[in-house]
C-alpha cells in the first residue's frame, strides 16, 4: 500500500511539473541563446529588433554647410540613413531626430563635463 501511495504521489508531482514550461524573459536585451554567427560564418545582426531606448547618440559632427553626421550605437550615420527600423531624419548641432513610420523620436546629445 505504501508503495502505491508513493508511486501515485510521484506521478502527481511529475505531472504538475511537466505542465509548466520555461519562458526566457530577456528584459529587452538580446537573447544570449541566439547565435551571433550564422552557420555560413556570417555575422548576424539584430538591428530590426532595436527599440528607441537602445539608440545611443555618441556624438555629432556639424558641418558649416549643413552636412552633419552623427555617431549612433558606434556607427556613423547621416540624414536618410537607417538604424534598425528607424530612419535618421534630421541631424542638428545638439540632437538627432529619427522617424519610425509616422512617429518622431528625438535623441539629445548629452553635455560633457569638460
Amino acid at each position: 500500500m505504501r508503495t502505491l501511495v508513493f508511486v501515485l504521489t510521484l506521478f502527481f508531482v511529475n505531472s504538475v511539473y511537466a505542465q509548466q514550461s520555461f519562458v526566457y524573459d530577456d528584459h529587452g536585451k538580446r537573447d544570449p541563446f541566439v547565435p551571433l554567427v550564422s552557420s555560413a560564418g556570417m555575422v548576424v545582426t539584430y538591428d530590426e529588433d532595436l527599440s528607441v531606448n537602445d539608440l545611443v547618440l555618441e556624438g555629432i559632427v556639424a558641418d558649416a554647410s549643413g552636412n552633419n553626421i552623427a555617431i549612433v550605437n558606434g556607427k556613423i550615420v547621416k540624414a536618410r540613413d537607417q538604424v534598425g527600423s528607424y530612419v535618421v531624419d534630421v541631424i542638428a548641432v545638439d540632437h538627432v531626430e529619427f522617424l519610425k513610420g509616422t512617429e518622431r523620436f528625438i535623441l539629445k546629445l548629452k553635455k560633457s563635463a569638460f
